[in-house]
């Protein structure tokens, strides 16, 4: 069987930074795949393959309809590149960019009818409906994929444990399928199919990298899932579903450091660790950072990582770890996004698992140590949630203030947005701030989607956009509309 996984081309708002998607997800299909003697291709449709040059892919800006700028390979030459497959496997993690997801499978169709296509991640599993509704997928992924594929592989198509599939005209669900608990079982990812060198030439990596230190770059996760249960977070419905999916697992010191060499060997200097919950477990992440103290890499983590873990109890106070943080430090990290996400308890308790406490866990001083010992800490922000009112997203506009003054070097004032797959969405669609047939073009953090809000939308837009301009510095502000505008200019 002849198969390609596909990460679609790319749509964004214009004032956003173009970034090639490189995801794990590929990665680990392409792994599982090989564990049974079968090379799957990988391409990147925002960078093209080996035979495109970038100024044809990357930078190549289309202006659509809705508004949004089209990043990618042209439609004539996806249809070039999936031609001849027997199997398609589109990734659709996240909910703005399901248009391209589509549109590679309408090509795909277009192309060879009989080929078939399957959409795993994120988006695809919250999204069924809407994708088999198209005529276009054959099959969902509604978990996990590493076994499913290789099923797949192996001639089952119908009836496998965690898919959705149209048979006959209606939806067949499959019997459920428990995640993968013990991680050290799971494939190695197929690194090695990325395009690196396309990816140093745009050197553009998966959030805003402050180290200055252009190296080759990787994804890598030691663990899935997470403990708390914010209701802005992609797996936070997963985790009600007790398959455990969304529950936290870890993979062992050992095969972490084996997958840090396989890296290794590929050129990687620099890794962006993509878990959802890194630091969960203290002595865990001690023995592992002090395993790679001398490697010599550089270490982000922009995704994932709990203010509450870099705290420790000194006597009836909570201080911050300055010890773990200097090991932390040691061991490559140089820079870690800090999710203060807001400055109201009472939203933080109710949105955000009340997993920060401004009363008890100095997050002023956090940052003052991180900076004072060498990481680079920018802060995560959320303003407009449904019933939040304007004097708390102040309050959280007023200590991202303080937090500059700290040592942060900016702040990101994030939209809540109700991202299908979280519980809310179903705040949103229950309250009636969002509709159900809704058009994923909108879901940008950028934007504000939901209606009926204690504060209007465009009063939040208002704000964040003020917030933005105010509280960063004027030289962050400065890099990164020169950032955001690279791209066009080399288009």
């Amino acid at each position: 069987m002849k198969i390609l996984i596909v990460y679609p081309p790319n749509q964004l708002m214009p004032i956003e930074t173009p970034r090639p998607d490189g995801s794990l997800g590929p990665l680990y299909l392409a792994g599982a795949l090989r564990e049974i003697s079968i090379e799957a291709d990988i391409v990147d449709m925002s960078v093209g393959t080996s035979k495109d040059n970038l100024q044809d892919t990357f930078y190549r800006n289309e202006l659509q309809s809705n508004g949004l700028v089209r990043i990618g390979m042209s439609r004539e030459r996806i249809a070039e590149t999936v031609s001849g497959y027997d199997l398609i496997c589109i990734h659709s993690n996240f909910t703005p960019q399901t248009k391209m997801a589509f549109e590679v499978a309408k090509i795909v169709r277009q192309v060879n009818p009989d080929t078939f296509i399957i959409a795993g991640g994120v988006n695809a599993r919250s999204l069924w409906p809407r994708f088999l509704k198209t005529g276009l997928f054959d099959l969902i992924c509604l978990t996990e994929g590493e076994e499913i594929i290789k099923e797949i592989a192996r001639g089952k198509f119908w009836g496998i444990p965690g898919t959705v599939a149209y048979v006959e005209g209606r939806p067949i669900l499959a019997s459920a399928r428990p995640a993968v608990i013990n991680l050290d079982e799971l494939p190695f990812p197929a690194w090695d199919k990325l395009p690196f060198e396309k990816y140093e030439l745009i050197d553009s990596p998966h959030g805003v990298d402050l180290t200055s230190q252009r190296q080759r770059y990787a994804p890598i996760m030691t663990s899935r899932g997470c403990p708390f249960r914010c209701t802005y977070c992609h797996i936070s419905k997963e985790k009600e579903e007790h398959l455990g999916i969304g529950d936290l697992r870890l993979k062992s010191v050992d095969r972490v450091l084996q997958e840090i060499e396989i890296l290794r060997r590929l050129g990687v200097t620099k890794l962006f660790i993509e878990d959802d919950s890194l630091l969960a477990k203290k002595t865990r992440i001690k023995e592992l950072f002090t395993a790679i103290i001398n490697l010599g890499l550089t270490i982000a983590g922009v995704n994932g990582v709990n203010l509450v873990h870099f705290f420790q109890k000194v006597g009836s106070k909570l201080e911050p770890d300055q010890e773990y943080m200097e090991l932390l430090a040691n061991a490559g990290f140089r820079q870690i996004v800090f999710p203060v996400e807001s400055g109201s308890q009472r939203v933080l308790n109710k949105y955000a698992t009340a997993k920060l406490n401004l009363n008890t866990m100095e997050v002023l001083k956090l940052t003052r140590i991180a900076t004072e010992i060498g990481i680079i800490c920018p802060i995560n922000m959320m303003i407009g949630f449904p019933d939040e009112t304007e004097q708390e997203m102040m309050q959280s506009i007023e200590l991202a203030k303080k937090l500059i003054d700290c040592g942060a070097p900016y702040v990101t004032f994030f939209i809540p947005i109700p991202f299908p797959g979280s519980q809310l969405y179903d705040i949103a669609i229950r309250g009636k701030y969002l509709r159900s047939d809704f058009d994923p073009d909108i879901m940008n953090w950028k934007n504000g989607v939901m209606e009926n809000t204690t504060v209007s939308k465009e009063r939040i837009v208002e704000l964040r956009d003020w917030a933005w301009e105010n509280i960063n510095p004027s030289e962050h502000i400065r890099k990164r509309l020169q950032e955001s505008m690279k791209s066009r200019i080399a288009g």
